[in-house]
């Protein structure tokens, strides 16, 4: 019976030791987790040089216009080629969505078995805007 009241505190024991590796594993894996989180001294650099660069690009742009080079717009001239710039947008999207719906009709009239959308668009030597 010795044996077993021994096993049995040697159990426990052994149990206690796991529950605090356990317990220190977890507390490794969160600061193993927040030096990840955090940007290496290369990445660091990297974006040091990159702001560094806007900084001296827009150090340039705010000289020329310090120096009175470059006339500010007025208000009636801005607004004047934004009605004109809108006008143009709406006669584009119009004329995108003309242009869609014929080749809705292309394709269902044109394309061939084994061919694609896309195939025929490249093979006409078409060109999107990305949308």
């Amino acid at each position: 019976m010795n044996d077993s009241v021994a096993a049995d505190e040697v159990i426990k024991s052994l149990q206690k030791e796991i529950d605090t590796a356990k317990g220190y594993e977890k507390l490794l894996q969160a600061n193993l987790a927040a030096l990840d989180a955090e940007p290496s001294m290369n990445d660091i650099r990297a974006n040091v040089t990159i702001l560094e660069l806007e900084k001296e690009e827009l150090a340039h742009h705010l000289e020329r216009l310090r120096s009175g080079k470059i006339k500010p717009v007025r208000a009636a001239e801005r607004e004047a080629v934004e009605m004109v710039w809108t006008e143009w947008a709406r006669k584009a999207d119009s004329r995108k969505r003309i242009f869609m719906g014929m080749w809705r009709g292309i394709v269902r009239d044109v394309l061939t078995k084994g061919q694609t959308k896309e195939q025929l668009w490249e093979e006409l030597g078409l060109e999107s805007d990305g949308d």
